[in-house]
């Protein structure tokens, strides 16, 4: 399971998990889950058979097509609870049922999901199932937002420049020293993906072998002078923050949570509470289930 906001690159983990794995000779499937239907999600997954609906033909669904390689759910938070307990039954047999199937048809495949949800408030509201949660979040890997690595951006600019000038058939050989300030001084609500569309802009319109101040557009001064707030319920935002804070203190801690309370300005017994709260307690009895006054 890789988690983590829009644009952060999820899928590219995934093609690089892929790309390294032993089953780099079988097929890469990757499926946008919030972009199909329900009416037409199990047909697409788990394929059918001739006349099992009107107009259905005999065909393969994408579990089958990634038979020997991998399978990628993207955005698997999207899926209704009416495909869930299938995904469920592929993931535990390993056998799909097509729609107007006689028998479970064998597969082979590596899994891998991405979301952008919390899929624990999620569960806590009966929206996802917390077998299916329980069966996909064996390996979780958590992607950071760009804010959080500020050091990437030179990194990640020059690769940007460096992909998009061919495509732009222009000589790009940097950015100026000010850009490359004024990026680390901006949140990235986008992320990694709204810095390589601002870049991408910058090469194809700038006029120079250097990306300067000038050629940045308008409306990227605005969000510089505005930082967008990602509005919603108040409680929720405030426990997904608290989340975030818990889980980069233990990462920059190296999980050392005497460190991580202290680096956070909270006693110990209250980051203890936090981890139970958060799930990220591998004791926690509750796997996260808090309670609803998480914040006293």
């Amino acid at each position: 399971m890789i988690r983590g906001e829009k644009g952060t690159g999820k899928d590219v983990v995934a093609r690089e998990i892929y790309r390294r794995s032993n089953r780099a000779a079988g097929p890469f499937v990757r499926v946008n889950c919030a972009s199909i239907p329900d009416e037409l999600a199990e047909s697409e997954l788990f394929g059918c058979e001739k006349g099992a609906f009107t107009g259905a033909e005999s065909r393969p669904g994408k579990f089958e097509q990634a038979n020997g390689g991998t399978i990628f759910l993207d955005e698997v938070g999207e899926l209704s609870m009416k495909i869930q307990p299938k995904l469920l039954h592929v993931t535990e047999t390993l056998a799909v049922d097509r729609i107007g199937g006689r028998k479970p048809i064998p597969v082979d495949f590596r899994l891998i999901v991405a979301t952008n949800r919390n899929l624990e408030e999620m569960v806590r509201q009966g929206k996802f199932r917390d077998d299916l949660y329980d069966r996909l979040n064996v390996v979780s890997i958590c992607v950071p937002p760009l804010r959080a690595r500020m050091e990437d951006i030179p990194l990640l600019v020059d690769y940007f420049i460096s992909d998009c000038a061919g495509e732009a058939r222009r000589m790009v050989t940097g950015a100026a020293p000010q850009v490359l300030d004024l990026f680390q001084q901006y949140s990235w609500p986008g992320n990694i993906r709204e810095l390589r569309n601002i870049v991408k802009r910058c090469v194809f319109t700038g006029r120079t072998e250097s990306i300067r101040q000038e050629d940045l557009s308008f409306d990227f001064a605005q969000r510089l002078a505005s930082p967008p707030v990602n509005l919603g319920n108040h409680d929720e935002q405030l426990r997904e923050l608290s989340r975030q804070l818990v889980a980069g203190a233990l990462k920059r801690c190296h999980d050392n949570k005497s460190k991580a309370a202290d680096l956070l300005g909270v006693t110990r017994n209250k980051f203890y509470r936090l981890l139970k709260l958060h799930g990220l307690d591998a004791e926690s009895p509750d796997n996260g289930h808090g309670e609803s006054g998480w914040i006293d």
